[in-house]
């Protein structure tokens, strides 16, 4: 009997497991948003006993792929690798009738095929505001479009000591399709 109950735990344990990590934006630049609350940054962290950590986040652009480029919306996806300097850590959970493998491939494949370098980085409305502009999107706006993409809609976060701007204003659906006119 311990034999089938180490397997079962085993087999439990090799579930995938989902986390939005939050970190203050622009950390290194200074607090942003002072003297208002932070704004997060958040990165998508997928934990497999497998696959090991995957990481996905959106950033905006710097030189590395030129200044045509500069400042516009890239996925940004690393492994084996937590953030560093987390203020909040946010579960979450796959959508009813999806298995936590599906959701992964899903996550995965949608920040793979989502496409960069087309959409501008932009602030938050007056720098230090909780919102966006309609039609600006930031990093926020990227993970809350790629959770909508694969779930259906954007999962209500709580973070009251801290803002959000973007998770109000996600990226449409067809960036993360490969269909966006580059």
């Amino acid at each position: 009997m311990s034999t089938n109950s180490s397997a079962v735990a085993q087999a439990q344990h090799s579930e995938p497991s989902f986390a939005l990590y939050g970190r203050i934006a622009a950390n290194g630049a200074g607090n942003v948003s002072w003297p208002d609350p932070p704004d997060l940054h958040f990165s998508l962290v997928i934990t497999d006993a497998y696959s090991g950590i995957t990481v996905i986040d959106g950033q905006p652009t710097l030189m590395e792929t030129g200044f045509r480029n500069l400042g516009l919306i890239k996925t940004n996806s690393y492994t084996n690798s937590l953030p560093d300097k987390v203020v909040v850590r946010i579960p979450l959970m796959p959508p009813e009738g999806m298995s936590r493998q599906e959701f992964a491939r899903k996550l995965i494949e949608r920040s793979r095929n989502f496409s960069s370098y087309v959409a501008p980085y932009s602030l938050p409305q007056n720098v230090r505001g909780s919102r966006m502009r309609p039609g600006q999107y930031n990093s926020s706006s990227y993970l809350a479009g790629l959770l909508k993409s694969v779930i259906g809609h954007v999962p209500l976060i709580s973070t009251p000591q801290y803002q959000t701007p973007g998770w109000e204003s996600p990226m449409p659906e067809h960036f993360f399709k490969g269909e966006a006119i580059r």
